[in-house]
């Protein structure tokens, strides 16, 4: 029905299907986003697997006879499934508790949930090896002082420590994408729970989370692909505990072998897209079952649900998963960034600012790096967000097989590492005839095809919770399909886009991948700092840095958070 009157209003304006301004914008988009995918990467999947024309099946009879690659696969599968799987759990239900139950701890809440999306997944898995090292962590100076030396000690270089960074990181991104869904949901369906004899837990299992369904597998398919396409937490926990995975046997063979291995990187790559293809394939499915609550032109108020003696025990532990998630690694961070040199004892007496000093005034590289970050984080998230809301709004109002190839299309860059898509870009766009080699506009737009996956998928997410009777009674009316968008879809699912923008906004800010090979000491952003910093063994500095851009970071996510809940719909 939507698409017969979008095209009857179409053809009274006189307009062929394909100038229609939707049309139009998310196919300029789509085009000019799969050049900047299939170019650069095809070129060096073709060079790689089809050399003068010829499959190298070489290429793979050699990869299926490496020893580490079943063990290397299995780890991953171990990590990243266990992570998800606690990861998406841990954010329903806080998302649930803030949103929907008395329990909610309000503007604290909504922020302090998605604190570990303010540190670069790299500085979070530092923090933690301040923390639980073996030896000079801070924990383990705490035990040794509480219970003896060495009596009792953690070690963040174990199978526990990876999973568990792992699911920290992951947290924010399933509570961001949840939190949108459930802040939509019709309250009369618990409403109705509850007075059909249903208690707390029934409710929550049977109809809440039931009813958003598309926004629980939006939110597995983000933690996975952000699972597999992070390197800074199993390049610094799981090296050192040896635990093999993919990011780091990528990275390994493209950096560390000598030549690299590009044949053995891109299969790895297709065994990612594989799997990330399975989760989106899944997602569809769910999306398109409907078998989940829409919000619809009935829906009611916010109402809150009262979870009696239960409500003190969920506040302690938000409180707690708010401590030991984001408070302790935080705190850790500005301990060592205060310690002239890292120690697990702690003398404020010795504490000093020293590390601030260099960080903000004397060392150029840092300050330049963060002006250079929010320059490009701002810019490209709010690029990566405009593509990725047009072509979602593409694909749920047109539909069929061109709906279906744009939203792969847009969310195909996250099947492939990210220090592929950079190397691609370095090769492709360096030499002639672009000469973009150190430049930001090399890192612009690599962060742009890199992030925007998780901005589409948000934004996915947060469309499925509009209903189509909304849609039908505002073209009954006789609005068009733009001011349907303005006036209906967007207010709606602007929490949902919020989301998006605060995921790719902090992805480009605490980006590593593209850093290490495109910016330069001309161009330094905050991931090439933390790499120069990281490589000379300077702790405190490093801390000092990462808790500066923690508060850029809130400061920055913080306004857009509570910018859009002071205009949430109702």
């Amino acid at each position: 029905m939507i698409q017969d009157r979008t095209g009857m209003d179409a053809g009274r304006a006189g307009l062929p299907r394909i100038l229609q301004p939707l049309n139009l914008l998310t196919g300029l988009c789509f085009l000019a986003l799969a050049l900047l995918i299939v170019f650069p990467l095809g070129r060096m999947f073709l060079s790689t697997l089809l050399p003068g024309g010829v499959p190298n099946v070489g290429a793979v009879s050699a990869l299926v006879q490496q020893p580490w690659l079943l063990p290397v696969l299995g780890n991953t599968l171990i990590a990243v499934g266990i992570s998800t799987v606690l990861a998406v759990a841990v954010g329903a239900i806080f998302a649930w508790l803030n949103e929907r139950t008395d329990a909610s701890l309000g503007v604290f809440g909504t922020i302090l949930p998605v604190i570990p999306l303010l540190l670069p997944s790299v500085a979070l898995t530092i923090g933690w090896v301040f923390i639980a090292a073996p030896n000079v962590g801070l924990m383990n100076g705490l035990l040794n002082w509480l219970l003896g030396p060495d009596l009792f000690q953690v070690n963040i270089y174990t199978w526990f420590g990876l999973i568990w960074v792992y699911t920290i990181h992951g947290v924010p991104y399933a509570y961001l994408v949840v939190s949108a869904a459930i802040k939509n949901l019709d309250p009369a369906l618990e409403e109705a729970s509850r007075i059909s004899g249903a208690g707390i837990m029934r409710t929550l299992f049977r109809v809440s989370l039931p009813a958003i369904m598309p926004a629980l597998a939006g939110s597995c398919l983000l933690v996975v692909i952000s699972g597999l396409g992070t390197y800074s937490i199993p390049a610094i926990i799981a090296t050192t505990a040896e635990i093999s995975v993919l990011p780091t046997q990528i990275v390994h063979l493209l950096v560390k072998d000598y030549p690299p291995k590009l044949a053995d990187a891109q299969l790895l790559g297709l065994i990612m897209l594989l799997v990330v293809f399975g989760f989106w394939f899944l997602q569809k499915k769910i999306s398109s079952s409907g078998n989940f609550v829409t919000v619809g032109g009935r829906a009611g108020g916010a109402s809150r649900l009262p979870l009696g003696r239960w409500r003190l025990p969920a506040r302690t532990l938000m409180w707690l998963y708010i401590a030991f998630a984001s408070v302790l690694p935080m705190a850790a961070l500005l301990l060592v960034a205060v310690q002239r040199f890292w120690s697990p004892v702690i003398d404020p007496s010795k504490f000093t600012l020293f590390h601030f000093e260099q960080v903000l005034f004397v060392n150029r590289v840092t300050f330049a790096s963060f002006r250079n970050s929010l320059l490009l984080a701002g810019t490209g998230a709010t690029i990566a967000m405009f593509i990725a809301i047009l072509t979602a709004i593409y694909s749920s109002f047109r539909g069929g097989v061109t709906g279906k190839v744009v939203d792969l299309v847009i969310k195909s860059p996250a099947t492939i590492p990210n220090l592929v898509i950079s190397l691609a870009f370095l090769i492709t766009f360096s030499g002639a005839p672009f000469f973009l080699s150190s430049t930001l506009t090399i890192l612009l737009i690599a962060f742009i095809v890199m992030y925007i996956p998780p901005g589409s998928i948000a934004a996915a997410s947060a469309l499925t919770q509009v209903g189509i009777d909304l849609r039908e009674a505002s073209y009954i009316a006789g609005a068009g399909e733009g001011r349907t968008i303005r006036r209906i879809v967007f207010p709606i699912a602007l929490s949902g886009f919020a989301a998006g923008w605060t995921l790719v906004f902090v992805h480009m800010m605490g980006d590593l991948s593209a850093s290490a090979l495109l910016a330069g000491v001309g161009t330094p952003v905050i991931g090439f700092a933390i790499l120069t910093i990281w490589e000379t063994g300077s702790f405190g500095l490093l801390a000092a840095f990462s808790t500066i851009m923690c508060l850029l970071n809130a400061i920055v996510v913080g306004a857009m958070m509570l910018f859009v809940r002071s205009r949430s719909w109702r």
